[in-house]
């Protein structure tokens, strides 16, 4: 039984490290940094919409909320535009 609440954790520390993976990376603004970026955000948005429809009787919207958002705005934060600021 220890072992299947063991692979449960590791599962739930993959999707939320790939989120949080993404997140510290959109602020990187090389190349190389937003593809890691897009991998790793869209890597979390799969899993956590997989946890949240899985486990959708219990609280899995809430645990699949948290990367889908760190996701979400990791690839908001990797595509926006710095505008130049006004004279």
């Amino acid at each position: 039984m220890e072992s299947l609440a063991f692979l449960a954790v590791l599962i739930l520390l993959f999707i939320y490290s790939s989120a949080l993976i993404a997140f510290g990376l959109s602020w990187i603004r090389h190349l190389v940094g937003k593809i890691f970026t897009i991998v790793f955000a869209v890597i979390g948005l799969i899993t956590g919409i997989w946890i949240s429809i899985t486990l959708i009787e219990g609280n899995g919207i809430l645990i699949g909320l948290t990367p889908i958002l760190l996701s979400g705005i990791a690839i908001w934060n990797t595509f926006r535009i710095n505008k130049p600021a006004k004279p």
